[in-house]
C-alpha cells in the first residue's frame, strides 16, 4: 500500500492523544479532524484514528472510503498498515465501521492486540489522535488509556459540564498520572470559556486532587454545521472561519509556538 511504503522511521515515537467527551453532540469529532489537518499541514506526520466502533463519523465527515477498518485490525482480519487510508491534505486516517454493529467489549486480549498494532506505527508519525466514542463505557476508557494525554471536549451546557467531570474522574481514579487537558467548544468568547474552565478546574482540584490543563476554546460558528452537512472538513470548507482560527491557536499552543506573523503555516 502506498501509505505504508511512504512511512519513514524516525528516532522518537509519536505523541498519542485521546480526544474524548463525556457526552455526544459537543463537536468532538469535528475538532479531532480539523486539528489533525492543521498539524499535518504544518509539516508533522499525523494519524487520526476513529475508535467509535459502529457509530463512526470520521469517514463520513472527510469523504474517506477505507478498504479496511479498525474493527478488522482488532479482530486480526487486517494489519494496521492495510487499514490506513489517505485523507484530506495528506492526513492519514484509520477508519471505523458505521452502522454495522460494534465490538461490545474490547477485553484484555483485544486491547493488547490493538495496542501492539499501534506500536508498529509509533515511529512513523509525530502525532496520533484517537477520536473515542462519547461517555465512560469500557471501550472508550480502553482507548483513552492507550494515549499519553487526554483532551476532553466540553461546552457550557450543564450536562456537558457534568459529563466531562465524570470522564475526568474515571481517568483520575484509574490512571492518576495521566495528563488531562480541556477544550471548550461552541464558545461565545474566550473570556467566558476561560471562566468556565477555571470553575471546572476548581471542582476537579477540590474533589479529585488533580491539575488539568486548558488547551483553549473553539468559537461557536455556523460554518461548522455547514461543513458537516457537506461532508467537507471545516479546514477545507471555511479555512478562515472563526472556529478554524481557534483551532489553529490550539495547534500553536500544543507545539509551543507563539502567534507571530512569521508562523504563516497556521494562518492559511
Amino acid at each position: 500500500m502506498e501509505i505504508a511504503r511512504n512511512l519513514e522511521n524516525k528516532s522518537s515515537g509519536a505523541r498519542v492523544y485521546a480526544i474524548t467527551s463525556g457526552k455526544g453532540g459537543v463537536g468532538k469529532t469535528s475538532i479531532a479532524i480539523n486539528l489533525s489537518i492543521v498539524l499535518n499541514k504544518a509539516g508533522l506526520k499525523v494519524l487520526l484514528i476513529d475508535s467509535d466502533m459502529g457509530l463512526a463519523n470520521i469517514d463520513l465527515m472527510t469523504g474517506v472510503s477505507a478498504l479496511h477498518t479498525i474493527e478488522e485490525v482488532i479482530e486480526g482480519k487486517a494489519s494496521i498498515f492495510d487499514a490506513l487510508a489517505e485523507g484530506p491534505e495528506g492526513l492519514t486516517i484509520l477508519s471505523a465501521s458505521s452502522g454495522l454493529g460494534r465490538i461490545n467489549d474490547m477485553g484484555e486480549e483485544r486491547t493488547k492486540k490493538f495496542r501492539n498494532e499501534l506500536l508498529k506505527l509509533e515511529n512513523a508519525f509525530d502525532m496520533i489522535f484517537i477520536d473515542t466514542g462519547a461517555g465512560i463505557s469500557a471501550n472508550v476508557v480502553d482507548f483513552i488509556f492507550m494515549a499519553d494525554e487526554v483532551m476532553v471536549i466540553m461546552t457550557s451546557e450543564p450536562t456537558a459540564f457534568a459529563d466531562a467531570y465524570a470522564i475526568v474522574k474515571v481517568i483520575t481514579v484509574e490512571k492518576p498520572s495521566m495528563n488531562v487537558g480541556v477544550i471548550i467548544n461552541m464558545s461565545r468568547n474566550e473570556k467566558e470559556s476561560k471562566m468556565l474552565f477555571d470553575r471546572f478546574n476548581e471542582i476537579v482540584k477540590k474533589f479529585l486532587e488533580k491539575e488539568i490543563e486548558y488547551h483553549g476554546s473553539v468559537a461557536l460558528d455556523k460554518a461548522v454545521a455547514d461543513a458537516v452537512m457537506r461532508q467537507i472538513p471545516l479546514a477545507l470548507y471555511a479555512g478562515k472561519s472563526s472556529s478554524m482560527q481557534s483551532i489553529r491557536k490550539i495547534a500553536r499552543n500544543m507545539l509551543g509556538i507563539e502567534n507571530t506573523k512569521q508562523r504563516t503555516i497556521f494562518n492559511r
